[in-house]
């Protein structure tokens, strides 16, 4: 084998690695998927309240109980076994449930720089 052979044979193969590693999963993951709730950076979340299932003028101590109660409902080690997928909208579904706590929270004056 001649040097120049051996050159695209290595050439060969590197370009081979490339289109299985990088080029094919941009090739199949064209936008077909859903994108799991909350994926979106520009989608606003739902009032706090109707993500935390309780009234708007809620008490803290509902809040804290709905809040404990919604997070223990969708921990994504609860839902490992159902595949990536299933953890990963676990996953936005608990920031999410996450980010309307803190929402109430500062509603109540309770926040940061609130006064806890």
């Amino acid at each position: 084998m001649t040097s120049t052979e051996l050159i695209v044979a290595i050439g060969g193969a590197a370009l081979g690695y490339w289109l299985i590693a990088v080029a094919w999963p941009l090739l199949r993951d064209r936008g077909d998927r859903e994108p799991a709730p909350g994926e979106s950076p520009f989608s606003p979340d739902p009032p706090w309240h109707e993500v935390l299932g309780v009234p708007a003028d809620a008490e803290r101590a509902r809040i804290d109980a709905a809040h404990q109660a919604k997070r223990e409902e969708h921990l994504p080690e609860r839902v490992a076994h159902l595949g990536a997928r299933a953890r990963q909208q676990a996953q936005w579904r608990l920031m999410q449930i996450d980010r309307a706590y803190a929402a109430a929270m500062r509603e109540l004056g309770l926040g940061r720089g609130g006064g806890d």
